[in-house]
């Protein structure tokens, strides 16, 4: 029997949109017994080890487009304001131009989460 974290990785590879916690939850149910606190702490452990990402928007989760490595980036995350579809961001442009403003605050952008709302192809 697989592992949990490699439970719920496995369905957010195989969608093609992202999918929220309970969503995970209702996939995983149907393959092993396991309880929302187990697909929690597996979404937290996938998000530490750098293999998902989380959009605070729509409070769901996708792969990471830098795929198996184990690490950790800073995401773009572009997200569709009609249908909620999401997608990553070529992040390396982003990154530029943060590590470049000046802030009152003095941020540092080394790390940080975008999300960007828009409109998709889709919904156009």
């Amino acid at each position: 029997m697989k592992h949990n974290d490699d439970l719920v990785l496995d369905i957010i590879k195989s969608n093609t949109k992202s999918l929220t916690a309970y969503e995970i939850l209702s996939k995983v149910q149907k393959v092993k017994k396991i309880q929302p606190m187990s697909v929690y702490r597996s979404l937290k452990n996938l998000q530490n080890q750098g293999k998902i990402h989380k959009s605070n928007q729509n409070k769901s989760f996708l792969l990471c487009k830098e795929g198996e490595h184990d690490h950790k980036h800073n995401p773009v995350l572009v997200i569709c304001k009609d249908c909620g579809k999401t997608e990553e961001l070529e992040v390396n442009t982003f990154s530029k131009l943060l590590s470049n403003l000046k802030t009152k605050a003095n941020f540092q952008f080394q790390n940080f989460q975008m999300e960007v709302s828009s409109t998709c192809k889709g919904c156009n």
